[in-house]
């Protein structure tokens, strides 16, 4: 299982919760239909890593990172 540090804490996440396809610019820059509503996906844990590979099959990889909300223990920390 991966890990991440939030405050000095190391923190095991057991679910990942994405939102997708809620940002009009990338729809746009990616040529995408526009959707009615946002796309809501699972990733694993094994999703979390420290090396983006850039190439895949011959194709850019798309990634965003903009906002985590950590739920812990009936605590948040963002």
């Amino acid at each position: 299982m991966q890990t991440v540090t939030v405050s000095g804490a190391t923190v095991t996440p057991s679910k990942i919760v994405c939102i997708g396809r809620n940002y009009v610019a990338h729809i746009r820059e990616l040529g995408n239909d526009m959707p009615d509503e946002m796309v809501v996906f699972n990733k694993p844990n094994s999703a979390i890593g420290t090396v983006l590979h850039a190439m895949a099959g011959g194709e850019a990889l798309h990634f965003e990172g903009e906002i985590v909300l950590l739920v812990r223990g009936g605590e948040f920390a963002a």
